[in-house]
């Protein structure tokens, strides 16, 4: 799977995250002795986390809606004219205009 600079990917965040809750649960049970307290830090520390992924993700957003309002400004997000596929080769284009008149315009 392919993905391009500043894109998240979520399994990778979940397994950070989870990996930081733990090790927060683990070192505050450790400073306290107290399951209540460790458990109330690892929800603040999970409720800190899940807003910064927010953020980034509320960011990522509009960078990108920035990205595409600058290409279509420039042009630069327009595709390429190309012409038909009778249109490519003139033996052929006029092949076609002599045999059937009424299928080109």
């Amino acid at each position: 799977m392919r993905r391009s600079i500043g894109q998240m990917y979520f399994p990778q965040f979940l397994v950070g995250m989870t990996a930081t809750l733990l090790v927060v649960l683990g070192w505050t049970y450790a400073s306290t002795g107290s399951v209540w307290a460790s458990l109330g830090w690892t929800f603040l520390a999970g409720v800190v986390l899940q807003a910064g992924y927010f953020v980034a993700v509320l960011w990522l957003v509009n960078a990108e809606s920035r990205v595409t309002d600058e290409s279509k400004a420039t042009g630069a997000g327009l595709p390429a004219k190309l012409p038909g596929p009778f249109e490519r080769d003139g033996i052929i284009h006029a092949l076609i205009s002599r045999l059937f008149p009424r299928l080109l315009p």
